[in-house]
């Protein structure tokens, strides 16, 4: 039986990264150059977090993982603690969802300017310790380094309110995506 080669995910199990930040508490930050087989469960898992807020179109797959996971063309970071995978963040630029009607009130779409927060989840263990936050830090800086002037997302409504930086409601949705929920696209300046 021939072997066929995935270029996108390490067909030797092994995720090639960067650590980007790490901690003597055993955290640590790493961009994703090509995720291996080994971790995708862990992200799948991860993702069922997602699932309540935002429906079953966020929870990974093998398919959705090949697409966001996929540096240099995506900002994907993960969290570790230890060797496991307790959160992830990932960045897309705005001109991945060109066809997308809940983007097309962002003039900044076709200005290759903006990356725009695809998912952000951390295990709710580890929400209060200051990993979630290091995490956007990372991820926020990282974005900047590539040269996007700014940062967007859909969020529930209200969800902004709590922002440490101020941003602009670009438009509010009212059962986004299927929801039930009135979200909030925002974007922020870099």
């Amino acid at each position: 039986m021939k072997k066929i080669k995935d270029k996108k995910i390490n067909e030797n199990n092994l995720t090639e990264s960067i650590i980007i930040a790490s901690s003597p508490l055993n955290y640590q930050i790493e961009i994703i150059k090509k995720i291996g087989f080994n971790d995708l469960p862990q992200l799948i898992i991860i993702s069922d977090h997602l699932v309540e807020e935002y429906t079953e179109n966020v929870r990974l797959t093998k398919t959705s993982i090949k697409k966001y996971f996929n540096y240099p063309k995506t900002l994907p970071f993960i969290a570790r603690h230890g060797s496991d995978i307790v959160g992830y963040i990932i960045g897309v630029p705005l001109e991945y969802f060109s066809n997308d009607p809940s983007f097309q009130n962002d003039n900044n779409l076709g200005q290759k300017n903006t990356i725009y927060t695809y998912a952000f989840v951390i295990l709710e263990k580890f929400k209060k310790n200051g990993y979630a936050k290091t995490l956007k830090r990372v991820y926020l800086s990282w974005a900047k380094k590539k040269g996007f002037k700014f940062v967007s997302g859909h969020v529930r409504e209200g969800i902004t309110k709590n922002f440490r930086y101020k941003v602009e409601i670009l438009k509010k949705f009212n059962n986004w995506n299927g929801t039930g929920k009135i979200f909030e696209y925002y974007r922020k300046i870099l």
